[in-house]
């Protein structure tokens, strides 16, 4: 059985090192804050980044770690453009599940673009179904009982493509620190000091895009700044005002302005 310390109220799956912070990083960080345990497990190292070494791209990831403050990370080294739901990343995965027993997965949105995301998306839902499974073994020299678990909640996250999220987080008060994690990854962003060739990335308006797209989701949930999940299956919730409010919390109706249009 996994000791308490590896254990996980939040696991985030990145197909690639810098996916996680720039998807979901500002809900990590209002994770953490809450008092929660977070991890995440990058997929493959990002060898094929058309910027960068697999050596620098390491060593800007464990800046990124180290500012992110995550409670655990590690990397599957699955090859980076071929990543697959296939019966040896399950195996993979399923073992960090059961090393790590989250109680919430977050993935790569299954039907993005990019491939890798969306392989990994679909890696998760299938994984995380095996996880649960008594006779399934991640190795053949596995013996004895298996730790069975299965996440309660699995849900997705925005990388390329856009979707009708389920919840929007507040991310409002993270914002300045999850740009300054984002930043660590300097090899693969904007930078007039760095050589290398353009990509959608690199190109000085993708920071701006990141940008509009959490100002966006944030203004359709009444905040400044927001990123998006989308469930698998809807989690069950006690009640529908602790769900949006809190527990403990009032939610008082706000008059409108007397020459509001009606």
């Amino acid at each position: 059985m996994a000791s308490d310390n590896r254990k996980l109220d939040l696991l985030v799956i990145a197909a690639h090192p810098d996916d996680a912070e720039i998807g979901i990083g500002g809900a990590i960080l209002a994770t953490i804050a809450s008092g929660s345990r977070v991890g995440i497990v990058d997929l493959s190292r990002g060898e094929l980044s058309s910027r960068g070494t697999p050596e620098l791209r390491a060593e800007e990831t464990a800046a990124a770690t180290e500012m992110l403050g995550v409670h655990w990370r590690t990397c599957l080294e699955l090859p980076d453009g071929s990543i697959r739901d296939d019966d040896e990343s399950r195996k993979a995965l399923v073992a960090v599940f059961r090393e790590t027993r989250p109680r919430v997965v977050l993935a790569p949105w299954k039907n993005d673009l990019h491939p890798d995301h969306a392989a990994a998306g679909l890696l998760a839902y299938r994984s995380l179904y095996l996880g649960g499974v008594r006779h399934y073994r991640t190795s053949a020299s596995q013996t004895g009982a298996v730790v069975q678990h299965r996440a309660a909640a699995l849900g997705y996250y925005m990388c390329h493509t856009p979707f009708e999220p389920s919840i929007v987080v507040d991310i409002s008060e993270h914002w300045n620190r999850k740009m300054e994690v984002v930043r660590c990854y300097r090899s693969q962003f904007h930078d007039p000091a760095h050589e290398g060739p353009p990509t959608k990335i690199s190109s000085p308006q993708f920071m701006a895009a990141v940008e509009g797209r959490a100002r966006d989701l944030g203004s359709r949930s009444g905040v400044e700044l927001g990123e998006a999940i989308v469930w698998q299956d809807p989690p069950a919730v006690a009640n529908p005002v602790d769900m949006v409010v809190g527990e403990g919390l009032s939610c008082e109706p706000v008059d409108p302005p007397e020459n509001e249009n009606r």
